[in-house]
């Protein structure tokens, strides 16, 4: 068996040896049962050799596993008494701290506030990630996740920051050239832009979508923030979050018959990461923003 590891496979393996049960491994680490058995396989296969025995009453240390657990347990107490030896060194909030958000986020809304975070606490760093799913926080890739859904995965902690509203928008000079009376009533003679198949499920994508003539002339674009520069160039209609036309004079809301769809917005971060410093001083930090600026909805 190939001795390589982190440490913090190693709580949940030290959890499980311990308790004997997932349910009961889980309650000492305060994640879900489901977490453990995931970070237990996904451990294993890290090492390649199996760790556990599934047996009626919970599980057993195989014999890879009983020579795992007794340097285990050393590492375990050398990883406690230095963490005594640096005392609050991790109240300075050091290290890297991954977000993972959607694109008109990321440019629109995170980045002052990453500022004010860079410098209140010069030890932080960070690591933007653009996604629109949620994988990347689920592989473990990234700490905190900023994201519009109704329902977050089970597996993710979190909070409810607020709503996000939807506009349909139009470049001033476009709506200078189309005469616009109210949409989507008025659909005839004009351009639309929308997203593609990735945003398939989203809402507003699907609001527009079904809302458009079959002969309407469309153009697809792969983001939104790509799609709020073609209509800013006044390539056509698009729908976007009202957070984009803010400071924008290049773009204009358009009058609609009929409400636009709105998302819940969340800040979202696995249990088993979450209570990590760093993480606790960001995640706090960006919420109490979010809170100002899209709660309560």
């Amino acid at each position: 068996m190939t001795m390589s590891w982190n440490w913090d496979h190693m709580r949940f393996f030290l959890a499980l040896a311990d308790a004997q049960t997932l349910v009961s491994a889980a309650r000492q680490l305060d994640v879900s049962h489901t977490t453990v058995l995931r970070r237990i396989k996904s451990f294993e296969a890290e090492l390649g050799s199996r760790l556990f025995e599934h047996v009626h009453h919970g599980y057993r240390l195989t014999m890879e596993g009983e020579s795992l657990y007794a340097e285990a347990v050393k590492m375990k107490h050398v990883m406690e008494r230095v963490s005594r030896q640096i005392g609050g060194a991790e109240t300075q909030a050091m290290g890297e701290v991954t977000i993972t958000t959607t694109d008109t986020l990321a440019h629109e809304i995170l980045p002052p506030w990453l500022v004010e975070l860079a410098e209140k606490f010069a030890g932080l760093r960070f690591s933007l990630k653009m996604r629109n799913e949620f994988s990347d926080i689920d592989n473990y890739e990234a700490d905190i996740a900023v994201r519009s859904c109704k329902e977050p995965p089970g597996q993710l902690i979190g909070r409810r920051v607020g709503v996000i509203r939807f506009l349909a928008c139009a470049s001033v000079e476009y709506v200078r050239r189309h005469a616009l009376t109210q949409f989507p009533l008025d659909t005839q003679g004009h351009r639309f832009i929308v997203l593609d198949s990735a945003y398939e499920n989203t809402p507003f994508n699907h609001w527009l979508r079904t809302r458009l003539p079959r002969d309407a002339y469309r153009t697809t674009a792969s983001s939104p923030l790509c799609a709020a520069a073609l209509c800013r160039r006044g390539l056509g209609i698009s729908i976007m979050p009202d957070y984009m036309l803010e400071g924008q004079e290049s773009l204009v809301h358009l009058p609609t018959n009929e409400p636009i769809v709105s998302n819940d917005l969340w800040i979202l971060s696995h249990a088993d990461t979450r209570d990590t410093e760093r993480v606790k001083i960001v995640r706090h930090f960006l919420q109490d923003r979010l809170v100002e600026r899209f709660g309560p909805g």
